[in-house]
């Protein structure tokens, strides 16, 4: 009894965490489409996870809930394909396209068109159901081989130590591999292999993942400080986020914004921030934030022409009359005034 105890426990932790894990990933920042996906994987495996464990301790459970695991395991190839794809997108700093509505829709459709016939209307189909679902799950593992073994090369330098987000890419890879094989293998062995599986792969990959972020010798860090070098997707991450909060945000329309305050809002360190800045952009953290307030300047000159040049300056984020115009002259190559008139020189010629 204890025995069978311990079971349910040790099968049901590797779904629980996975649950709580795919969270962390959901709301890691700087955000990128890699993590989502890596996040959406945890939760859909989690869910499968559970429905495993439960019907094995509990073999009457409700129909309803063995449709729920089987459709969240049409995501999981899908998921781990996108996951490495995104993630070799932003280690080769590419522009991550929007194809995983492509993939992710396909799967959903047969989620709906599953609703539409249900497992306690169509048992048969869906007790025989997992002979497709694993053939479409293997078709996505063998498309990520395919964009891992090209990708090869510059994932694993000789020389170079594998970093922790390409270990920890690596290590979910093949973790599907390993719970693919356990639940394909259930016919000849237990229901409950899956999920015991899942909870091996993902303790031991998390386990291994923490570990070689906490190893990093000192020396080594100081290396890396002095090289000044990011993992490529990292540095593109945390550039996007920049961009946002300036964007999006209008962070740069704060007089008083400091890269310590900029640096909190992105969820990095100063040095992680003023770092991107100078290898990415090869711009300081003034530059960066100037350039932001004088694009909003130019506007202003141009499309409010009753606004006194004190107010664009203070509207701008600029916190002296000074600072604006030395620093308006020295990006756009001319005074805020002669560019104001230059700017109503067609609308008067237009109206002319």
């Amino acid at each position: 009894m204890i025995a069978r105890q311990l079971l349910f426990l040790f099968s049901a932790l590797g779904a629980i965490n996975g649950i709580f894990l795919a969270v962390y990933f959901f709301s890691r920042r700087p955000r990128r489409l890699a993590d989502c996906m890596l996040g959406a994987l945890l939760l859909a495996v989690g869910i499968r996870t559970a429905k495993s464990t439960f019907l094995f301790f509990n073999p009457t459970i409700a129909l309803e809930f063995r449709q729920l695991g089987l459709s969240a395991c049409l995501l999981i190839g899908p998921l781990t394909y996108l996951y490495v794809r995104y993630y070799l997108a932003s280690f080769a700093q590419q522009p991550a396209d929007r194809q995983w509505r492509w993939h992710l829709g396909f799967s959903f459709l047969v989620i709906g068109v599953g609703v539409a016939f249900p497992y306690s209307a169509y048992r048969h189909i869906w007790d025989n159901s997992s002979y497709g679902i694993h053939a479409f799950w293997l078709g996505y593992l063998l498309a990520a081989g395919r964009a891992l073994w090209q990708a090869r090369r510059e994932l694993i330098e000789a020389g170079r130590r594998i970093s922790t987000n390409t270990f920890l890419l690596l290590s979910v890879y093949f973790g599907s591999w390993v719970i693919l094989a356990a639940y394909a293998s259930t016919p000849f062995t237990s229901y409950i292999v899956g999920a015991l599986s899942f909870t091996f792969s993902l303790h031991v990959a998390v386990l291994v993942f923490l570990l070689r972020r906490e190893s990093l010798a000192p020396s080594d860090a100081k290396e890396k400080y002095r090289n000044r070098k990011l993992m490529p997707e990292d540095a593109l991450a945390v550039l996007a986020t920049l961009d946002q909060l300036m964007t999006g945000q209008k962070l740069h329309l704060n007089p008083n914004l400091s890269l310590a305050q900029l640096a909190k809002r992105a969820g990095c360190t100063q040095a992680v921030v003023s770092q991107v800045l100078n290898d990415k952009l090869d711009k300081s953290f003034n530059a960066y934030v100037n350039e932001f307030r004088i694009a909003d300047a130019k506007r202003l000159l141009s499309d409010e022409p009753q606004l006194n040049l004190e107010i664009v300056a203070e509207r701008c984020g600029f916190n002296s009359n000074s600072t604006f115009f030395a620093t308006f002259k020295k990006l756009v190559g001319r005074t805020p005034a002669s560019f104001r008139a230059e700017s109503a020189q067609p609308n008067e010629t237009t109206s002319a």
